[in-house]
């Protein structure tokens, strides 16, 4: 699996597909409003239950995906400060930086990822 589109679609995707509910809520399900919220929310569910499988092996430290930069295998993880992020053995650490970390970046691979 490729860290780049696991790591936008849950930075982006799943941010749009909530917000798109949350907008739709009080629409009547037989509108133009309703029909999108049904569309969103069968995208959202099974994209929730992809994510929990993921989070469950990212918890046990058996997720691994593809590296942005190489293409060969890393460990993935996650943490408050740093967000989602790998550690591929020849690129380092990959990590989301910017203002709103939606830039993915090589750095220096340090203790709290590990």
């Amino acid at each position: 699996m490729p860290f780049r589109f696991w790591f936008y679609l849950a930075k982006i995707g799943g941010f749009t597909l909530f917000a798109v509910v949350a907008a739709t809520f009080c629409a009547p399900s037989d509108s133009a409003l309703g029909l999108v919220r049904f569309v969103a929310l069968c995208i959202l569910i099974p994209l929730c239950l992809v994510g929990t499988f993921l989070g469950i092996l990212m918890a046990c430290h058996r997720l691994r995906m593809l590296c942005p930069f190489c293409g060969r295998s890393g460990y993935v993880g996650g943490n408050k400060r740093d967000g989602m992020w790998m550690v591929c053995d020849s690129c380092g650490f990959i990590h989301g930086a910017g203002p709103l970390r939606l830039k993915i970046v090589r750095g220096e691979l340090d203790d709290s990822a590990a």
